[in-house]
């Protein structure tokens, strides 16, 4: 349990340094949006998109690894990624060199996640995490903020 506690502990701080990016007041929103009725533009598919990033990124601050795990950490990152995909469908030459660094942030995160799996947590492997998690939130940050620039 203590080990677990070392966890959460870790990933609250990178989580504090994710919540220290954009407040557009919207943070008690769900991170799942509901289908309109009206046939939405490219420009709006992409600024949904991009605040679906926003939330989710914000959402890993409400996890509580101790009782939900990793597991809950690695599902909102797949929603990261599925927004992620989508924004990369919708504007393919938007920041690419930004876009790379976030994907390749999130990689290395996920490869910190699965190191601790379900074993004992060392110094190292919680570093690991930490660095990487703050590593994703820094290139993701940069992402969204080139990107928001597209949005009206």
């Amino acid at each position: 349990m203590i080990r677990h506690r070392s966890l959460a502990g870790a990933l609250a701080i990178l989580l504090a340094l994710g919540a220290c990016g954009d407040d557009d007041g919207d943070q008690g929103a769900s991170s799942t949006t509901t289908a309109e009725s009206t046939t939405t533009s490219p420009d709006d598919a992409l600024c949904t998109a991009i605040d679906g990033v926003e939330q989710d990124m914000r959402a890993l601050g409400d996890i509580d690894v101790l009782a939900e795990g990793t597991d809950a950490v690695e599902a909102r990152l797949t929603s990261i990624r599925e927004d992620l995909t989508e924004i990369q469908e919708l504007a393919p030459d938007t920041a690419p060199d930004e876009a790379e660094a976030f994907d390749s942030a999130l990689a290395s995160l996920d490869d910190a996640i699965a190191a601790v799996g379900d074993g004992s947590l060392t110094a190292q492997s919680v570093q690991d995490v930490v660095a990487a998690g703050a590593a994703t939130v820094e290139a993701g940050q940069a992402y969204l903020d080139t990107l928001n620039d597209a949005c009206p």
